[in-house]
């Protein structure tokens, strides 16, 4: 008897899913692995940093190359699924992540963390837009898109609320090897999940048959591969560097725009582009990318510098700066439920757009009014004013951003959506780092200063612990350079403190600057 392989799936023929419960489920928990790594490398990039020996422009190469990497990914996104199908793409991007992860693991220099970084990224970025896709156009009922919307926003949610939480504790018993390590089981768990309840769909068959125009998109993907490498290097030394001190970066970002540019237009003219820009002309969908730009720079940025508050400003150890970050964080999944339960009674979601801005501007300000020895509850409020900000500005943004849209306009403009999700995090993440380190080193020389034998301040405190570290050496010869190594970390926490501080500041200048957009728009009404 002659075995014959299954008819696969074309992807105009979308079946109701056998198992919906498990579908959402699956759908949900691979975007919370997308979220939860890219969060829980924003949080800890410092001890990565620290672990790998690299400085802060090397980190931030490791970002950047994360953000490239999935940008080139959703691009060929659809690519892949019209030739291995929605399933098997999926899970065949959770064993490879998995694999990248390990990579990542047994990186020893920056120079390789960027390449396993952006291997990542390439494998996990497209994850979100690939499941919301489906969320939106896989076959589910009316009923069950419902509840599957809640859910992929929940998991996405408690994703960047654990992410905290097991970072914490696997530094506190292991080294920064384990944040990556952490995530390879859940990649391959998550392979089999999706083999298991993701139906067979998206695969087209005469399109494979017939041949395709791949080799169209060649040049212009590569093109667009080499131009994002140039304008992430050009935004990265920006922060190092200005255009009149380097001929160079305005070379780069000459080529980069170029090459930007040439990509436009041949996927604006292509009868089968990789992704269709044409939602571009729509300005309410330009308006709601800007603000979900906004919103995605403030919590990146937020998480980074809180994380950075706890530990070196007030000296948490780092499991207790985790679990008091990713607990109020959990506060933004309650908020979720009142958003889902009164959201409807706000007919213009404009009232509740313009007032997050100003609570994320709250937030960051009261954080710079906290002293050195500022207790936990103190910290409750901005942090959970922070999490407010998904029901504040997340969910009525993307309620107006694709209301117009068709199904198949959906698939497009949503994967552009994540295209500058991609980029804002990886900007914001380098961003704050470089602004702390900077204002670190500008505020320890400022300290430093005062550091001089003529300082009668400066003689009482070296006195005082000079004894107080012969008492506790039990000899007097090294007492002086204790008191003096001392003093120098005393001078150095002030200095972490009032940086962090000021990246609270310029976080208040970013919502500022949001709010003010979203309130002069009228199409977000």
């Amino acid at each position: 008897m002659s075995m014959q392989a299954p008819a696969r799936r074309s992807k105009d023929a979308v079946a109701r899913p056998l198992r919906p419960a498990s579908y959402a489920w699956a759908l949900a928990l691979v975007t919370a692995l997308d979220y939860f790594d890219s969060s829980l490398f924003s949080y800890f990039a410092s001890f990565i940093a620290g672990g790998i020996n690299a400085s802060p422009d090397e980190l931030v190469w490791s970002s950047s190359s994360y953000a490239v990497g999935a940008v080139l990914g959703i691009l060929q996104q659809q690519w892949w699924v019209e030739r291995l199908g929605n399933r098997r793409y999926i899970a065949s991007c959770m064993i490879l992540y998995a694999a990248a992860a390990s990579l990542s693991a047994l990186t020893q220099t920056s120079f390789q963390l960027m390449l396993t970084r952006a291997a990542q990224g390439y494998l996990v970025g497209p994850m979100m837009g690939t499941c919301r896709i489906l969320l939106q156009d896989g076959g589910f009922l009316p009923e069950q898109l419902a509840s599957g919307r809640r859910l992929f926003l929940k998991a996405i949610v408690m994703a960047n609320s654990l992410a905290p939480i097991v970072g914490g504790v696997l530094l506190s018993h292991f080294e920064w090897r384990a944040l990556f390590v952490c995530t390879v089981p859940a990649g391959i768990l998550l392979a089999g999940f999706v083999l298991y309840a993701v139906p067979d769909i998206g695969y087209d068959e005469a399109r494979v048959e017939t041949g395709d125009d791949s080799d169209s998109h060649f040049w212009p993907y590569l093109a667009f591969a080499v131009s994002q490498g140039a304008l992430q290097i050009v935004l990265q030394q920006l922060h190092f560097q200005l255009f009149s001190s380097s001929a160079v970066l305005g070379g780069l970002l000459l080529m980069s725009l170029a090459g930007l540019g040439y990509f436009v237009h041949h996927q604006w003219y292509h009868p089968r582009p990789l992704v269709q820009l044409q939602g571009l002309r729509e300005r309410t969908f330009l308006v709601g990318l800007t603000l979900y730009g906004f919103y995605y720079f403030l919590t990146t940025g937020f998480g980074y510098l809180t994380l950075r508050f706890l530990e070196q400003g007030l000296s948490y150890p780092v499991e207790n700066a985790g679990w008091f970050v990713g607990i109020t964080s959990l506060f933004s999944v309650a908020m979720l439920s009142v958003y889902f339960r009164y959201s409807s009674r706000v007919v213009h979601k404009k009232w509740l757009i313009v007032p997050g801005f100003g609570i994320a501007a709250a937030a960051a300000w009261i954080m710079t009014r906290m002293p050195p020895d500022a207790s936990q509850p103190a910290l409750i409020v901005p942090l959970v004013l922070r999490g407010a900000l998904v029901m504040f500005i997340a969910v009525p943004v993307a309620n107006l951003t694709f209301r117009l849209f068709s199904i198949d306009e959906f698939s497009h403009t949503y994967r552009l959506k994540n295209i500058v999700r991609q980029l804002v995090v990886s900007f914001a993440t380098s961003s704050v780092i470089v602004i702390e380190r900077h204002r670190e080193a500008l505020h320890y020389t400022h300290l430093a200063e005062s550091i001089n034998p003529s300082n009668p301040a400066l003689s009482q405190t070296m006195d005082k612990l000079a004894d107080v570290a012969a008492i506790a050496d039990g000899a007097t010869s090294h007492a002086h350079a204790i008191a003096i190594a001392l003093i120098d970390r005393m001078v150095l926490q002030q200095a972490n403190f009032l940086a962090i501080l000021d990246g609270f500041y310029f976080l208040i200048a970013v919502a500022i600057s949001g709010g003010l957009i979203a309130a002069l728009q009228k199409r977000i009404n």
